[in-house]
């Protein structure tokens, strides 16, 4: 049991953190100096308080322990390599920022030397502005990559080195203290778990504000929405951005056109995948190796590569701007093959052999045994495929040419023609459109997370 005094510890160190926090927002915040170093004043000195009341018994009962080697112990922990492949990335970084700036120095010397002809050389940009022989446009070409970021290179080195250093004299100094005392290693989980709760919140919020952000804008105006300060939350909400979206362009169309080729994506990936991903795991035939890294190799070739010869087949079919095809290039996905083949080798052959035995053929045996031992994974396999296929942007955009066939993502995209030649665009509507367009997703997403997480498990376990 914690200690009355670590509790207060523990008090004073989250309020001391909390406060140093603050003044680390209070940067974008727009907050005062005078403000920012106060609440840095006041958190240092909460830490510094809670410092006795936290290590007075380890420290007390470090000193009966016996000698430590410290650089092995330190060794032994996992956190060790951590700090060290940090530390070899900072000193990299400093060493491109040092060959930058020594880069940036000579290439400055050179141009200002040029520009003052018989004069006095300037020392710095400033001042070789004010010569009318020095041309800035010229300097700055000149420059190279680590020439024009080495200010970046250094700061950032420089700040990873001392979180190395800061880690470092905490596994020397104050990881012995924290081992000495079990009170103190209970209140140090305290502080683990705050942290991690505090990382997952705000990279919760990094991720969700994008979505927030349109969510609100739609029901905006597009005065509100292109103003240079922009709002977090609307001062007027226009609810007609939704109505006038199903006005300006057919909407309703877009989705009957994307769920229809969306379902027949996900069924043919989900049929072809099985059969292929069971002739992978469970037959015997020649090459089967050799091809199946046919199949891995089509993970690498991106689809920029590939649409030339795809479109013209399409081309050649009068396939363009149909439902055929979106579909025919979708038909077969390596990756969902990948994934079900990996979940098919974690049956074992005796539940095949059983199936054989009641007198099921290769199909049977696909329906009725591996399939419903492989449940959650296949439902992973349908919910990627149709997620793909709703989001699908390149593809449908190169191929549909008519609103009879356009897709949810082409659609909007299209929004913004509706506003042509007024004063003010309306990407207010395109936002309430893009908003209509995700709904399907995210409830898909809520109602069958569960099977996602347990599939994607179950595929990286074997």
């Amino acid at each position: 049991m914690l200690s009355i005094k670590k509790k207060v510890g523990i008090g004073l160190v989250l309020c001391g953190v909390a406060s140093l926090i603050l003044a680390f927002l209070g940067i974008p915040m727009g907050w005062s100096g005078a403000v920012r170093l106060a609440l840095v004043v006041l958190g240092a000195a909460l830490v510094i308080a809670a410092l006795p009341l936290m290590w007075a018994d380890g420290i007390r009962n470090l000193r009966s322990w016996p000698k430590i080697h410290h650089l092995h112990r330190m060794r032994q922990s996992g956190f060790f390599d951590v700090l060290m492949f940090f530390a070899v990335i900072a000193l990299l970084l400093l060493a491109l920022g040092c060959f930058g700036m020594i880069s940036y120095n000579a290439t400055f010397a050179k141009h200002a030397k040029l520009a003052a002809g018989d004069g006095p050389v300037p020392a710095t940009l400033e001042e070789a502005r004010l010569l009318p022989g020095f041309v800035e446009y010229s300097f700055k070409q000149d420059l190279n990559l680590f020439s024009n970021h080495y200010h970046a290179l250094l700061s950032f080195g420089g700040i990873l080195l001392a979180v190395v250093a800061i880690g470092l004299l905490y596994m020397r100094f104050i990881s012995p203290i924290v081992a000495a005392d079990d009170s103190l290693r209970i209140a140090h989980g305290v502080y683990r778990k705050v942290g991690q709760t505090a990382l997952s919140v705000f990279i919760t919020l990094v991720m969700l504000f994008p979505i927030y952000w349109m969510v609100i804008s739609s029901f905006k105006t597009s005065t509100e929405l292109l103003s240079s300060v922009p709002t977090l939350w609307p001062k007027e909400f226009v609810w007609e951005n939704y109505p006038n979206v199903l006005q300006r362009a057919p909407f309703i169309r877009y989705l009957i056109n994307t769920l229809i080729t969306t379902c027949c994506i996900m069924l043919t990936q989900l049929t072809l995948g099985v059969l292929a991903a069971y002739g992978f795991s469970k037959g015997h035939f020649r090459g089967q190796n050799a091809l199946f890294m046919l199949v891995l190799g089509a993970l690498m070739v991106p689809i920029q590569v590939t649409f030339v010869p795809i479109y013209v087949m399409i081309a050649r079919l009068n396939s363009i701007d149909t439902y055929l095809g979106i579909v025919l290039p979708n038909l077969v996905s390596a990756y969902f093959i990948f994934m079900l083949r990996q979940n098919f080798m974690a049956v074992d052959d005796s539940y095949i052999e059983a199936g054989r035995i009641d007198g099921m053929g290769r199909i049977g045996t696909i329906v009725n045994v591996l399939c419903p031992m492989c449940k959650p994974t296949l439902i992973t396999v349908s919910i990627i495929s149709f997620i793909d296929g709703w989001n699908s942007y390149f593809w449908p955009k190169m191929v549909t040419k008519t609103e009879a066939s356009r897709t949810i993502a082409v659609g909007v995209q299209q929004l913004k023609n509706t506003f042509a030649g007024q004063e003010v665009s309306n990407y207010n509507e395109i936002m309430a459109g893009a908003v209509m367009a995700i709904i399907p997703i995210v409830l898909l997403f809520l109602f069958l997370q569960k099977y996602i997480m347990t599939g994607m498990s179950k595929a990286a376990m074997k």
